[in-house]
């Protein structure tokens, strides 16, 4: 009876061993083998890569950012140097033509007083050739 205890107590802690054993199997056989370790570190060495670009790409794109600001700066200020550069040409204009107003206005009465003598001196004739400073005879 003893022997048949023992027996039984043995075979119930073998079982036991082979459950634990099974169990042990199934978790290590879920676990991840080599090949996934490698997979790992060569996504992390392309992350760290990629993250280096990325950094590589925002100073860029600051320093884009910086020069198109610089850009716009001297856009705006030859913009403004062209408007004074206008503004000048136009007063300098106005000036012109009121000097030659001022000329024209000057000469104009001796021209008037010369259009009127060349006038009475001139012969003036109409539609049939015929000289009106004479009398019809």
């Amino acid at each position: 009876i003893e022997k048949s205890d023992e027996v039984v107590d043995k075979e119930m802690l073998i079982k036991h061993k082979e459950k634990l054993y099974f169990e042990l199997k199934n978790i290590l056989a879920r676990q991840p083998g080599p090949e996934v370790a490698e997979q790992l570190s060569v996504y992390q060495a392309s992350l760290q890569e990629r993250e280096k670009q990325m950094e590589q790409m925002g100073a860029e794109l600051t320093l884009y950012q910086t020069q198109v600001s610089e850009y716009k700066q001297e856009i705006s200020r030859i913009n403004k140097e062209l408007k004074e550069v206008k503004r000048k040409y136009f007063e300098q204009k106005k000036r012109e033509q009121a000097m030659q107003e001022t000329r024209r206005a000057e000469r104009q009465p001796a021209i008037d007083s010369f259009v009127q003598e060349s006038r009475a001196t001139l012969q003036r004739f109409t539609g049939g050739g015929f000289n009106l400073n004479q009398p019809a005879s």
